[in-house]
């Protein structure tokens, strides 16, 4: 119950929390009606193992899905602990594995064979054959906040980030796990509050942990790693993430994707059709989407580029007019969007979280499940 609360609150504070609040609301409750009918988790040490591995669901390509990576192989993750692994571009070849959880799966990362899945519960999970078989190597009620996202940084280096600055970091491609805390990530408010409390250790401690934004996603490019968050959080960091520097930028609402385009510019998407892009003068400027719902990811496939959100949105976007003021016509509802983007027309209407190529069509992931987009 604790999750249904703490996530469908952020739907009033911010309407999206990692992967987007409605989702992770709507994953909430599965979870909670879920664990009403198959009864408490047993703890071990410091982890909590459901009783019974996932319930290996007739209809999984349908159900709410969150997240997709794709290496060697492509892996999908969802609601209850769902995983399909299949063929990289085959829709009928993805199928369900059993895993050992039940808990919401909400992101998902790969580097060679190796594939980690994170989650509510604060869950961790392992897989070093492709997505066929899952070990669950952390995991901690306790912690009372889930992961929103995980990231290989190299082969080795991995991250995992989520719910009131939860940051993990592991350094034997995702065998162990340490928290740590990076101050750099916080607001210069936050920081200058923390420092006003050093005489008082007790509530410094209370404070210190729930000060943290929720961290959304992790991307890399080359040797540059970004991390967004809530209150207009973007950071980057050239070290592999021993330090960061927080972007000073004009927006304070929930970012939920950023990327380094090949260009070298960094776009930005959030909430409510809120796009930022860095140029190459160091400013932030707003890119107008003529969007009012969130955009929660940004999705790179060869030369082309995506940006997908909540209500079926899609956007094509062509990274060599972003530069330009120019704006399209003004479209039905008053509105003239920016010259690099155009919206793609679908039958979809239910939010998507990401998308893949699959059978050679781009296809998203969503609270539907996997659907192609054209």
């Amino acid at each position: 119950m604790r999750y249904l609360s703490f996530l469908c609150i952020s739907i009033v504070s911010y309407s999206k929390l990692g992967k987007c609040a409605l989702f992770c609301c709507l994953a909430s409750l599965s979870l909670l009606v879920h664990s009403q009918q198959t009864g408490p988790e047993t703890k071990r040490s410091d982890m909590t193992v459901a009783d019974n591995q996932s319930f290996l669901a007739p209809l999984v390509k349908e159900s709410l899905l969150l997240d997709v990576a794709q290496t060697n192989t492509t892996v999908v993750v969802g609601e209850r602990g769902h995983v399909l692994v299949g063929n990289l571009d085959q829709q009928e070849q993805l199928t369900q594995v059993p895993v050992p959880t039940t808990v919401t799966l909400t992101a998902v990362d790969g580097f060679g064979d190796t594939f980690l899945a994170v989650g509510h519960d604060a869950t961790i999970l392992r897989s070093t054959d492709s997505g066929q078989t899952w070990e669950v190597v952390f995991s901690s009620v306790d912690l009372d906040r889930p992961f929103l996202d995980v990231s290989f940084i190299n082969e080795q280096e991995a991250f995992a980030i989520g719910g009131y600055g939860l940051f993990m970091r592991s350094s034997d491609a995702g065998k162990t796990w340490e928290q740590v805390q990076h101050f750099s990530l916080l607001s210069p408010d936050d920081i200058e509050y923390l420092e006003s409390l050093a005489d008082d250790p007790e509530f410094y401690q209370e404070e210190l942990n729930y000060i943290f934004p929720h961290f959304n996603r992790i991307s890399r490019r080359g040797d540059a790693i970004y991390l967004v968050g809530e209150a207009g959080l973007i950071a980057r960091s050239a070290d592999y993430g021993n330090s960061w520097e927080r972007y000073d930028i004009d927006y304070f609402g929930s970012f939920f994707d950023a990327r380094e385009l090949s260009n070298g510019q960094i776009l930005a998407v959030g909430l409510r059709g809120n796009m930022f892009l860095r140029g190459d003068d160091g400013q932030w400027d707003r890119i107008e989407s003529c969007i009012t719902t969130s955009l929660n990811s940004i999705v790179e496939q060869n030369d082309d580029v995506f940006v997908v959100g909540n209500n079926g949105v899609v956007l094509s976007l062509d990274p060599s007019q972003l530069s330009s003021n120019e704006r399209a016509q003004t479209n039905n509802e008053n509105c003239s969007g920016h010259i690099a983007l155009s919206k793609i027309d679908s039958a979809i209407s239910s939010s998507i979280t990401n998308a893949f190529m699959l059978d050679g069509v781009l296809s998203a992931v969503s609270a539907n499940g996997i659907q192609p987009v054209e």
